[in-house]
């Protein structure tokens, strides 16, 4: 009776899946595979007990009676390294297809591939946005050039049920095998046939509108809901409206990835809105209400307190952006700039000198500071 312990040959817990040991497995192979190892010998031995733990382990039945009576059925307790043979005269045993996804090789013995309808390929193309299509959400048309399943044959390239006939070159596998010295013996390479790309069949009876192709070139028109809020990078899914599917199978999806254009006046950072006012330094000084002019329209009235600075910024909650998905918005930013005048002609300068001159000790700040806002301003 055999004492090794798969289990620990593998590195696995007693409880590990398919996948762990599939995976465990993978790692251990290529890491020991004789013809990638120095010690070659010592590797084969490692190898053969790996291929052993993995033949029993991802075997339900072996598993199970392995597990019960610790060790498996059939297996050739005289041989050490377990080799690749002796479990139960099965060669490679159940694990023929992961040595072909390990190192290309496999033993298809010849299994015949049916070809299946397939879903077609996703689209990708670009939208542009101004930051007011993105603020209130709109409803655009695309125009785009592409193949779409036939309409006469559905995509199944033939009007007959008789349509396709079996490969010649393959004999309707889909593959053609090769055999491949190695130094444990002769393995069998498998590639797809080329005459049939795999398929196993070739076309005998056309489709007339698509000659056979199972899809044709359509100019079309889409009309595409865009979400208010909606960002540079997001992307909006158009399902059935990608390339064609293969033999009928499902077309693809379609995807537009968005671009929102830079606003002249009004910057967007995620959810919030930033803009900037301009207002007389009188009215910074002494207070006052100005319009704020946002987007589509939109005006914020804004009350400036006395004695504002210049760079000031006056938030506005939930005038914002609106959230993709939700019913709240962010938040609308202004960024007071205060305008100092340039030129002064001889009464602005007297009396911008007489408010300096009177300073803190100035009786009637308000009478005077109006009398420089009319000079300069003409009474704004």
């Amino acid at each position: 009776m055999s004492q090794k312990d798969y289990y620990q040959i593998l590195g696995v817990a007693r409880d590990a899946d398919k996948n762990d040991i599939k995976r465990a497995f993978k790692r251990l192979a290529r890491e020991y595979h004789p013809d990638v190892a120095e010690d070659k010998s010592a590797a084969e031995l490692k190898f053969g007990e790996i291929n052993e733990a993995y033949s029993i382990l991802s075997d339900d039945e072996k598993k199970a009676y392995y597990d019960r009576y610790g060790h498996a059925p059939g297996a050739n307790q005289g041989d050490p390294g377990g080799g690749f043979g002796g479990f139960g005269g099965g060669g490679f045993g159940g694990f023929g297809d992961l040595f072909e996804s390990l190192f290309d090789l496999g033993g298809g013995g010849g299994r015949r591939q049916q070809a299946r309808p397939s879903r077609g390929a996703d689209y990708r193309m670009g939208m542009r946005l101004t930051l007011e299509e993105a603020f209130q959400g709109v409803v655009k048309e695309v125009e785009l050039t592409s193949d779409v399943a036939c309409g006469r044959c559905e995509g199944r390239q033939t009007l007959e049920a008789d349509g396709f006939a079996a490969c010649t070159t393959c004999h309707g596998t889909g593959q053609l095998h090769q055999q491949v010295r190695t130094p444990f013996g002769n393995l069998t390479q498998v590639a797809p046939c080329g005459a049939c790309q795999g398929r196993g069949r070739t076309l005998k009876k056309p489709c007339p509108e698509c000659s056979g192709r199972g899809s044709v070139e359509k100019k079309r028109k889409l009309e595409v809901k865009v979400p208010a809020g909606i960002d540079t990078g997001k992307l909006i899914r158009m399902p059935g409206e990608g390339a064609p599917g293969n033999l009928g199978g499902p077309s693809g999806d379609l995807y537009l990835a968005i671009e929102v254009d830079q606003h002249k006046t009004v910057e967007r950072r995620g959810h919030d809105l930033f803009v900037k006012k301009s207002v007389f330094f009188t009215d910074a000084a002494l207070g006052g209400t100005v319009d704020v002019e946002v987007l589509l329209d939109q005006k914020e009235s804004l009350k400036i307190p006395p004695g504002t600075q210049n760079g000031t910024v006056f938030r506005f909650k939930g005038k914002g952006m609106p959230k993709l998905d939700r019913s709240s918005r962010g938040d609308l930013n202004v960024m007071v700039e205060v305008i100092v005048p340039t030129k002064l002609n001889s009464k602005q300068k007297k009396l911008l000198k007489e408010f300096a001159e009177a300073g803190s000790q100035e009786a009637e700040p308000h009478s005077l500071f109006d009398k420089i806002k009319d000079a300069l301003w003409g009474g704004h």
